[in-house]
């Protein structure tokens, strides 16, 4: 080491060592600057290797041969040309060869050792061979030892340059991979001149030379001066782009920060960028977040799809479900996507998070409500029979029994006429919770009409227990209740069938429950009784219903009454639904609740409402404006009979546009066998007809059923509108039921609208389309005359109110 630094002292000019030392320090910043732009910070120059390697080569070729000329022999230095101008093409070609093995290798320890190595041996070869063009004037000698270490100083100071050069982002880190690149020539080339001992010889005539005085300082000063120009360039190019990234990533910072989703960017696994949506989510400020493992970023239970979504193409991706962590450690669901971009140059991958925490809340209040009666809360008819089978499949296995307890309230009309809808709404919760007191929690209460009920008794192995349960329920509901400043008095039936003497299925027990019921009215209502099987006197009677029902169609006596749908901005009729009615001879109009579930089970429904498409048809056919037809389709009919077939028919035989022709079902259909159901479906819809679903929100209303096929529109009923007004929970349905059906893209029409303020509330939830008594009621003849056209129009010009939740 003193010898090294004796001879910097002693055998050179220290002025133009400084030189060599400046020279070669800008060139080896301008070569880092463009390594920078090959990393992850921004997008790279075109062919930014090869001019670092140019600004290199030139750096070390410049430096060489300024401190050559400061290197003081005691005589005059000739060069050889083809040596000299060799030595820079060397340390350019071995420069660029090792910065593409830097490029290519980096990721790996051995791959930076072998690029540093590369570029040692580069400096290196320039270095001898520069001085090796000493021999044109002297006889050039090399001390072994020396030259070794000089070469072992390059190659360890240019590993240790390349190694630190991973992340060059900032200007510190820079500086310091500058730093090593300059100590690599340096310390070769101070080195390597202690090692060489020259010996002044007459330069031979035969071979071309160059005198180290001014010819070969105007050389150096040429490269000198390009090195310089290409790193000012340099600098300027990456100022340039580095300030266009800048601009750019504030661009895409801003637009990602007006969107509502969380957005953030990652690269194998960590966090690049996130959003102020990300930030609000995941409870986290963005220094926190920005570095994380994403992984970090999600439930335990969410790493495994997290994982094979890696596995996959971004192509092939789509949108799932997972379960954010917050910071307070909670979870919050959310959908994901993703896709592969370009971000700083490099591939990353984009991430789109949509909370999903309204969405589920919404759902599970859809499913509560489609298992739930909307009143009591209690479980509906759906619901219990999804718990009656399971309890009779149980009592099979272990040898008990089940009681089946169907109860009617007595004089609840009487409560609803003199006290109004919303006193006998508030005596149903009343007498639910009164119910629920004397059952067990194994057991279940369910309401299954307007003011019936039905509850089921598990492990009930005498027939003592299903009447003593009975009494004290129909004790219970005689006590009076208090309804605001009303005493309010009523009494209960109730009819009891036993598994298995009674019947082996829901359906048997729950029929033969209701027949024993039907006797205790009969009989004067207030008490209790089993189920018998002599009790057919109403079977009977139903027989003959279906009797006459079956000829109904041959005598003339069936019906259609059609009330308006108007629209719910403007009052103007679309559509007019066709409701079916019996005009007996002797009964005189028989109500549809009361033979259409017979027609069902005599299997009559499927030519009663062949002849109801078919008529209605032909109605509407003649009307004098385009108004479109409603018709319901039984659930029975739609299963039984091929309905397809039947409206293109009547379509075809009448001349009426298909898209006038509205289909509504229940959910019911779904039932039994919705793949079957599906297929109906879509070819009604191949015909053009429209799809409804009706009564959308009392049955089972399964989310499921809106995925598997799209309506065009859904039906709200109208047990939820009556209650508008009094009951905020029921508005608070409403409103959830109309937006979930708007995020759908589905038509929302509501039914049973009956006074003005029901119309004015539900004005403000912006539904299609209205239905109810307050247009008009359903009549054999149309309501279209320009009076009361303009009636209609009249109740939709004050303005709506606000509803409030």
């Amino acid at each position: 080491m003193i010898r090294v630094l004796t001879c910097v002292a002693q055998q050179h000019d220290l002025r133009l060592i400084a030189l060599s030392a400046v020279i070669c320090a800008l060139g080896c910043f301008a070569t880092v600057t463009l390594m920078a732009r090959t990393d992850a910070g921004g997008r790279p120059l075109p062919c930014s290797l090869l001019i670092a390697a140019l600004i290199f080569g030139g750096s070390v070729w410049s430096l060489h041969f300024v401190a050559m000329l400061a290197f003081r022999p005691g005589a005059q230095v000739a060069y050889d040309l083809d040596l000299t101008a060799g030595s820079i093409v060397v340390a350019v070609a071995g420069a660029f060869a090792a910065l593409r093995l830097w490029r290519r290798l980096s990721s790996t320890p051995l791959g930076i050792v072998l690029a540093g190595t590369v570029l040692g041996l580069a400096i290196t070869g320039m270095h001898y061979l520069g001085v090796g063009a000493m021999a044109a004037s002297s006889l050039v000698l090399f001390e072994p030892i020396y030259v070794a270490a000089s070469i072992l100083v390059s190659v360890a100071f240019s590993v240790l340059a390349l190694a630190r050069a991973g992340v060059l982002a900032s200007l510190g880190r820079r500086i310091e991979v500058t730093g090593w690149l300059a100590l690599a020539i340096c310390g070769l080339h101070f080195t390597g001149m202690t090692a060489v001992t020259v010996a002044p010889i007459a330069p031979r005539a035969d071979e071309s030379y160059v005198l180290g005085s001014t010819p070969l300082a105007l050389t150096i000063a040429a490269v000198s001066l390009a090195v310089l120009i290409a790193g000012l360039v340099a600098l300027a190019l990456q100022q340039h782009l580095s300030q266009r990234d800048r601009r750019e990533l504030d661009r895409m910072r801003l637009l990602s920060n007006l969107a509502y989703e969380v957005l953030f960017i990652h690269r194998d696994g960590v966090v690049l960028e996130v959003n102020q949506a990300g930030t609000r989510l995941f409870g986290m400020a963005p220094d926190q977040i920005v570095g994380r493992p994403v992984l970090d970023l999600f439930s335990q239970a969410s790493t495994p799809g997290l994982l094979r979504r890696t596995r996959c193409r971004s192509e092939e991706l789509r949108p799932e479900e997972f379960e954010a962590r917050t910071a307070a450690g909670t979870h919050v669901p959310v959908e994901l996507s993703c896709r592969t971009i370009e971000f700083g140059g490099k591939p990353a991958t984009a991430v789109a998070l949509r909370d999903l925490t309204d969405r589920k809340r919404d759902e599970a209040r859809i499913r509560h409500l489609a298992l739930h009666d909307a009143l009591t809360d209690l479980p509906n008819r759906y619901l219990l029979e999804q718990r009656l089978g399971p309890a009779l499949e149980a009592a099979a296995l272990d040898g008990t029994g089940v009681a089946v307890i169907y109860l009617d309230l007595d004089r609840f009309k009487a409560v609803n006429d003199l006290h109004g809808h919303a006193t006998g709404d508030a005596l149903l919760v009343q007498v639910a919770k009164r119910m629920l007191t004397e059952l067990r929690p194994s057991d279940t209460l369910a309401r299954v009409g307007g003011d019936e009920f039905v509850a089921v008794l598990t492990g009930a192995r005498a027939p003592q227990r299903g009447a003593e349960i009975a009494g004290r329920l129909v004790g219970g509901l005689r006590r009076p209740f208090r309804i605001d400043d009303h005493r309010v008095e009523i009494g209960a039936s109730a009819g009891i069938a036993l598994y298995p003497g009674d019947g082996r299925t829901a359906e048997a027990l729950l029929r033969a429950a209701d027949t024993a019921l039907y006797r205790v009215k009969d009989e004067g209502r207030g008490a209790v009784r089993f189920f018998e099987a002599a009790m057919d006197a109403e079977l009977q009677a139903r027989r003959q219903l279906e009797h006459e029902l079956g000829g109904a169609i041959a005598r003339d006596e069936l019906r259609l009454f059609y009330q308006p749908i108007v629209n719910a901005r403007t009052g103007e009729i679309e559509t007019f639904e066709a409701l079916i009615r019996w005009q007996h001879p002797e009964r005189g109009f028989v109500s549809p609740a009361e033979f259409i579930p017979v027609a069902e089970q005599a299997d009559l429904i499927g030519r009663i409402g062949e002849w109801v498409i078919d008529t209605a048809c032909a109605a509407a056919a003649a009307w004098p404006q385009p108004w479109r037809v409603s018709v319901n389709v039984s659930p029975t009919q739609f299963r039984q009979s091929d309905v397809p077939t039947v409206v293109a028919a009547a379509l075809a035989r009448h001349g009426l546009a298909p898209a006038r022709l509205v289909i509504e079902i229940t959910e019911s259909v779904f039932i039994q066998d919705a793949a079957k159901a599906v297929r109906v479906l879509t070819d009604l819809r191949g015909l053009g007809v429209r799809l409804a679903l009706d009564d959308f929100g009392t049955g089972y209303s399964s989310l499921s059923y809106l995925q598997q096929f799209r309506f065009d529109k859904i039906k709200v009923d109208q047990s939820f509108v009556r209650r508008l007004g009094q009951h905020a929970d029921t508005l608070a349905i409403v409103r959830a039921i109309v937006n979930l059906g708007h995020n759908l893209g589905l038509q929302v029409t509501v039914e049973g609208v009956e006074t003005a303020e029901q119309l004015a509330i539900l004005r403000e939830l912006h539904c299609e389309q209205m239905q109810g008594y307050l247009f008009a009621r359903p009549a054999p003849t149309l309501p279209a005359s320009e009076l009361e056209l303009a009636r209609l129009r009249a109740l939709f010009a004050v303005p709506p109110i606000k509803a409030l939740a």
